[in-house]
């Protein structure tokens, strides 16, 4: 060996040769030759350690790793390698050593050079694998791995426990094993682009062919990847079981369904209720509103009162139920139009100043000139909401005043805030208890409903009829003092939206103003002998000429016979309905063919109204008639003016 060279390698080199002894037996190795790095590992103080023996030099070496594998290739003349920490390079250098050895003429020339960093590397690369292997194994869903000829080179155990299959069954096995022909033309499809340069991302369904023939439904998700140094890609597919979930789906989507059957019969239901109900309450408060004009006693007049109070006290609660369940099941909606607002507060004002004055509560009422006059809204649910918030002050206010403050915040895209306080100086609410209010059938406490009445349903209502036209209702309120109710809601500015007219209404002739309803001819139209009564004693004191009617046949007749100025029509009757009367007697040459028709109907769900109208009746008045409702309808329809406002006749 030649010295020179070796002492300028930065590795530790060093032959060692046999030493027998008469029968040739190997007692003992000694150093024949090293390095320079050698000797100063087993000799740090200096010197050479060419001519000792090694078992002489340290008797534990006769067992260490590294004699073993230097006797192997005495042994077998074949080279060996071997990888240790141990050693005394190795600890001397605290590093990892890989030592080649390699038999010569004289005995084994041993070449060690340090591998710390690629050892490590490779402990790190195996204890990833090893994670790696124990997640795919322990994974809940089936994982495969194959080649780009679609073999199998993985499987964990989720899938072969699914399959039915064992690893050592699939392993090399092509995925069409697995899979059914339209799987398997899907996957080719999908490998053509990864061949193709692309990554691979794709999720379907798909049938899992069990080792028994069972077809299961999977979810399959295919991705590609590299192995590093590897040029050609491997395919990753994640297999779930979905049977339990699209049982789950199935069965949710057929609650759904039923769900939804439920609401549609719900609202029938309660349509239908609404209108058998207000048939009877229309009798009811019909007859009440008549008695009420009539010479009573005190006593009597009390009693006619109670009637009249109660019956309209069991239309609001028959009106919020309705409302609650279309919002409950999403068609109750808001229907914005060119409107005056300050009109409509002004008509709401004067309808709750009476009440307050009766219990000695001054209402007050204040509108910001930042109120444009014109906003496009829904006026019947403003109406109701500021109603809602104006009549629970009064009812919660013993004295005091109640004051409605209305502003407007201009907004973006010719939008409006409009913005209304409610303040009172009433019981007030606790602190705890101010979201409560705004629960369906929900009070501040049990004892409120005992001593105010109500059902609970006001303010749940309004919020949400709020929330529907862009707005909220939020409450302040301090026990002893009083509440502040803020409403708002988004109103478009009139000037930014397009007129339109509706293509099925009927443009009638004008009409000139009447100096009053006395002499009239009226055609009452209902097949409810109550109902007739009812339209008739109201309509008996404005001095009305009236005929009646018992379905849209007869009222046809006698539309053909005889000259009317107004006709109310009721819409439900046996035989020809009103809506399919008023269709004939528009299109019929009768001299009453433009004669004004008003609806009077126990249809009263939010839109009927309007429905109606587009339908082309002229008026529109809902079950339980209220005799002014009526008589107003019937003067607005009829053109007539401020001054000639009809007056029941004494009596």
């Amino acid at each position: 060996m030649d010295a020179g060279v070796f002492d300028l390698l930065p590795i530790v080199v060093c032959e060692v040769a046999p030493v027998r002894d008469e029968a040739g037996n190997i007692t003992d190795l000694e150093w024949i030759d090293a390095n320079t790095l050698m000797n100063q590992t087993i000799l740090p103080d200096g010197g050479s350690i060419v001519g000792m023996r090694i078992f002489e030099f340290d008797p534990s070496y006769r067992e260490s790793e590294m004699v073993r594998a230097v006797m192997d290739v005495i042994k077998t003349g074949k080279p060996g390698t071997l990888i240790t920490q141990q050693g005394r390079a190795a600890k001397m250098f605290a590093k990892i050593m890989k030592t080649t050895l390699i038999p010569t003429e004289r005995g084994v020339l041993s070449c060690s050079h340090e591998i710390t960093d690629i050892a490590q590397e490779r402990d790190e690369a195996l204890g990833k694998a090893e994670l790696l292997r124990v997640a795919c194994d322990s994974a809940i869903h089936g994982i495969t791995i194959t080649d780009g000829d679609s073999k199998l080179l993985y499987v964990n155990d989720a899938l072969a426990a699914l399959s039915g299959h064992s690893a050592g069954e699939l392993i090399g096995q092509p995925i069409s094993h697995l899979f059914d022909h339209p799987a398997v033309e899907a996957a080719s499809t999908i490998l053509q682009a990864a061949e193709a340069g692309q990554t691979v991302k794709h999720i379907a369904d798909s049938e899992l062919i069990a080792k028994t023939g069972e077809r299961i439904r999977v979810s399959v998700a295919l991705n590609s990847a590299f192995l590093p140094g590897e040029q050609e890609a491997v395919y990753i597919t994640h297999i779930q079981d979905v049977r339990e979930e699209r049982r789950k789906a199935h069965e949710l989507r057929d609650a759904l369904n039923r769900a939804e059957q439920a609401t549609r019969l719900k609202s029938e239901f309660l349509a239908n209720m609404s209108h058998e109900i207000r048939t009877p309450l229309n009798g009811v408060l019909g007859m009440a509103q008549t008695l009420a004009h009539d010479d009573l006693t005190a006593s009597q007049a009390e009693q006619v009162s109670i009637i009249l109070d109660s019956g309209r006290a069991l239309m609001v609660l028959l009106n919020d139920i309705l409302d609650l369940s279309k919002i409950e099941a999403g068609k109750l909606e808001v229907s914005p139009v060119e409107s005056d607002l300050r009109h409509k507060l002004s008509g709401l004002f004067k309808l709750h100043e009476a009440v307050a004055e009766e219990k000695g509560i001054a209402l007050k009422m204040f509108v910001d000139p930042s109120v444009p006059s014109q906003l496009n809204f829904d006026p019947v649910r403003v109406r109701q909401c500021v109603g809602n918030l104006v009549s629970n002050a009064i009812k919660f206010t013993e004295q005091g005043e109640v004051m409605i403050v209305v502003t407007c915040s201009p907004d973006e895209d010719s939008q409006n805030m409009v913005i209304v306080h409610v303040t009172d100086t009433g019981c007030g609410i606790s602190a705890d208890k101010i979201e409560k209010i705004f629960d369906s059938f929900a009070q501040e406490d049990g004892s409120t409903t005992r001593k105010f009445g109500g059902t609970g349903l006001g303010l749940a209502i309004t919020r949400q009829l709020a929330r529907m036209m862009g707005g909220d209702v939020t409450a302040a309120s301090e026990p002893g003092r009083g509440s502040v109710f803020t409403l708002t809601f988004a109103a478009e500015a009139a000037d930014s939206v397009l007129k339109k007219t509706a293509s099925n209404t009927v443009n009638l002739p004008s009409r000139k103003p009447r100096a009053g309803l006395t002499g009239c001819r009226a055609l009452i139209v209902d097949d409810n002998a109550i109902n007739l009564r009812v339209a008739r004693t109201f309509l008996d004191g404005y001095g009305l000429e009236i005929s009646e009617a018992g379905n849209g046949k007869e009222a046809l007749d006698h539309l053909t016979s005889d000259a009317y100025d107004i006709v109310l029509m009721d819409i439900h009757m046996p035989g020809l309905d009103g809506i399919e009367a008023l269709k004939q007697l528009r299109m019929s040459a009768s001299p009453n063919r433009f004669v004004p028709v008003i609806a009077l109907t126990a249809d009263s769900m939010h839109g009927d109204r309007e429905r109606f109208l587009g339908m082309g009746f002229d008026g529109y008045v809902s079950k339980p008639i209220e005799e002014r409702a009526l008589i107003t309808a019937i003067g607005q329809v009829l053109s007539l003016s401020a001054e000639n406002e009809p007056v029941r006749a004494a009596g």
